[in-house]
């Protein structure tokens, strides 16, 4: 059977540098500051490699970890194994400019203009020969991004499986948008805030976005008002708002990007205090993590996402 298709442990990088600096420092304190990790994940990372390797791979002698016989062993092949992997990061085999691939972003449309407005221009100078596919966000989104049929999803997820990843992009306050002449205006100008009693009294416009209640959630700012209008599109809402007199609750930061049009004639408002800050994270499968292109496109999305929110003003403060 050839190399390839014998069945091989689901190893990185990363854990076999931290073996190195295990062997080099035999403190799992200090290997575990140097990596970035908790003790508690240092040690599973640690239980997690012993089981790989069925060794105990470096075993306690008073306040040092020795490394063991296989562990000894194995070093200089591991030292080795990172010294070659460094090529694959050079300029001579890794260049952004000569990749042709499609990124395909699981997403609804208001991240199209927040969160992925400024790493298009961004992946569009750079990466002149790969392309992006926004795919919509369904019920099969972890699958789609362990399958491999999507490579990113954009979404406000609290928890995600322990083969994913995830990376919060900001913190956003949520703001409420009505029409101008809106009785609410009136109110808050009155009382200077408003609270979640006197939005009941309208009726909202809430996104719905089917096999993604969080989302949807989120997205309708959960004030308890029944629903007049529901739609997947976010782009959709002021149409929807120009000439009633709903409501529609949603993070500042795509608040903001209707009132730049005058055509809408629209206002926002601040939300109650009880109305939850809108958190999108960004989420991969751990099969694309150590992937250098995808860590390029994954720094290219969560920069300009943070960068989009700090230009706006739009983040919530700490």
């Amino acid at each position: 059977m050839a190399l390839l298709d014998t069945p091989q442990p689901d190893l990185s990088l990363e854990e076999l540098r931290f073996l190195v600096t295990l062997a080099q420092t035999q403190s799992l304190t200090a290997a575990a500051g140097k990596h970035g990790l908790s003790m508690g994940s240092a040690s599973r990372r640690l239980a997690r490699l012993r089981g790989i390797f069925e060794d105990e791979l470096f075993v306690r002698a008073g306040l040092q970890m020795l490394p063991t016989t296989r562990m000894r062993d194995m070093l200089p092949r591991i030292l080795d194994l990172l010294t070659s992997s460094k090529g694959l990061f050079s300029n001579d085999t890794f260049e952004i400019a000569s990749v042709k691939r499609t990124v395909r972003i699981l997403g609804v449309d208001n991240a199209v203009m927040t969160i992925l407005r400024e790493a298009i221009v961004r992946f569009a100078k750079a990466a002149p020969n790969a392309s992006l596919e926004v795919l919509p966000i369904n019920s099969e989104m972890l699958e789609l991004l362990r399958s491999g049929r999507a490579d990113l999803a954009i979404y406000p997820l609290k928890n995600v499986p322990k083969d994913f990843h995830m990376l919060e992009l900001y913190r956003s306050r949520c703001g409420i948008l009505v029409r101008e002449g809106h009785p609410l205006i009136a109110l808050y100008t009155e009382k200077g805030r408003l609270a979640m009693e006197d939005l009941r009294a309208y009726r909202q416009v809430s996104m719905d976005f089917s096999g993604a209640p969080e989302f949807s959630t989120a997205a309708s700012g959960a004030t308890g008002q029944e629903t007049a209008v529901s739609m997947p599109y976010f782009l959709a809402v002021p149409y929807a708002l120009m000439d009633t007199d709903y409501t529609f609750i949603a993070p500042v930061l795509t608040l903001l990007h209707f009132l730049r049009d005058n055509r809408y004639g629209l206002r926002m408002l601040p939300a109650p205090a009880e109305v939850s800050p809108f958190t999108p994270c960004l989420v991969w499968h751990h099969g694309t993590h150590s992937d250098p292109f995808m860590q390029w496109v994954r720094g290219v999305v969560t920069q300009s996402a943070r960068s989009e929110a700090k230009r706006l003003g739009a983040l919530e403060a700490d």
